[in-house]
């Protein structure tokens, strides 16, 4: 059986508010789904976060609709829910309109394609998690009896995303009975070998964040083609091709040098730290707008002043909830804060707000 795995689509997202951006995240699916029929890949996994909204923009319900088509009864489809699109309140997902198998809603679910076990469960969090836990444990004594199994889900593990309150499970926690483990929620590509196979997070189809620039000209960004005929999967990594963004540090009076030499081909996201002592930061724009008139998507310069001096940060490592703890001197507050960082980092502010709205209560205000 080959399988395509992709994940953190996040359809309907716009980035910075601009259409062009919303209109890339679905050209992108569009790209990884062609990628799949030109392989002739049996089954399509989605690992989560197909939507950025459980209320997604009628555009973006029209894109899935139109690549559902497309693909029609060329493979099958399996999803399970993200963080970003899972219904608040038990509410019903999108998905469900187009009667799309999602995996794991209310506990670990499977099906068997081929002789070959496919189970999954989607996004909890909070008080779920040692639910998950309990959860995943069911896997194992399913697979034995299977030569080979995927498991589906959309979870950090700490190894990849190695801050408290930001993961729900660690390594030993993972059942060890699946040849391929097909992972969303961290947007960067990351495959290791796990189990009796990979453990692989295919990464987000798109740059979301400035953050994410990095890992996308390291890794780029796609999705992955899993044959698992053999004994052992065979993983091949497949790159979209996607709008360019860059990430700059440069000199004052190296700016236009530096620039100049930067793809202009399909209108870039450019990010600046320009450095330079005592700037006209208002003449440098200026001069910024002039030159990348007609050539960017968009542009944001942030300024150093060298002449300044950065303070020294402490060694070793440096941990948020102790830096949190000593500047509210108050226990409490420092555990709202923590639990408020999560959602708030991913701009889940609605869930922040469910946080905050606790929190009052709780102490009767």
């Amino acid at each position: 059986m080959r399988i395509a795995h992709i994940s953190d689509t996040h359809l309907g997202y716009r980035q910075l508010q601009l259409d062009e951006r919303e209109n890339d995240l679905y050209e992108a699916f569009k790209q990884a789904v062609d990628v799949a029929i030109e392989e002739r890949v049996d089954v399509l996994i989605h690992s989560g976060d197909l939507f950025d909204s459980p209320t997604p923009p009628i555009k973006a319900l029209y894109v899935l609709k139109g690549v559902l088509r497309k693909i029609n009864a060329k493979m099958k489809f399996y999803c399970v829910l993200g963080d970003h699109d899972i219904p608040k309140r038990r509410g019903m997902p999108p998905h469900k309109l187009f009667d799309l198998r999602v995996l794991g809603t209310a506990g670990l679910e499977w099906d068997e394609v081929d002789g070959v076990l496919i189970a999954g469960i989607s996004n909890m969090r909070g008080r779920m998690v040692e639910f998950l836990r309990q959860e995943i444990k069911k896997f194992d004594p399913i697979a034995e009896k299977y030569r080979n199994s995927i498991l589906v889900a959309h979870q950090a593990i700490e190894k990849y995303l190695p801050f408290e309150g930001d993961y729900e499970l660690k390594e030993d926690e993972l059942p060890r009975n699946a040849n391929y483990y097909a992972f969303g929620h961290i947007h960067a590509r990351q495959i290791t070998r796990f189990g009796k196979g990979f453990l692989a997070y295919s990464g987000a189809t798109e740059i979301l964040k400035r953050d994410e620039i990095s890992s996308w000209r390291r890794d780029g960004k796609g999705i992955f083609i899993v044959d698992i005929e053999g004994d052992e999967p065979e993983v091949q990594k497949v790159d979209l091709d996607i709008r360019p963004q860059f990430d700059i540090e440069l000199e004052c009076e190296n700016l236009e040098k530096e620039i100049l030499k930067l793809d202009f081909s399909r209108k870039p996201l450019l990010y600046l730290d320009i450095k330079g002592k005592k700037m006209d930061t208002g003449q440098i724009y200026e001069k910024l707008q002039n030159l990348l008139k007609d050539r960017v998507l968009y542009f944001k310069p942030s300024f150093i002043d060298t002449s300044k001096p950065v303070p020294e940060l402490p060694r070793g490592l440096i941990r948020i909830e102790e830096l949190l703890r000593a500047y509210l001197k108050d226990e409490r507050l420092t555990n709202l804060a923590i639990e408020l960082l999560g959602p708030l980092s991913k701009g889940e502010i609605e869930t922040a707000k469910d946080i905050a709205s606790k929190y009052l209560e709780d102490v009767g205000i």
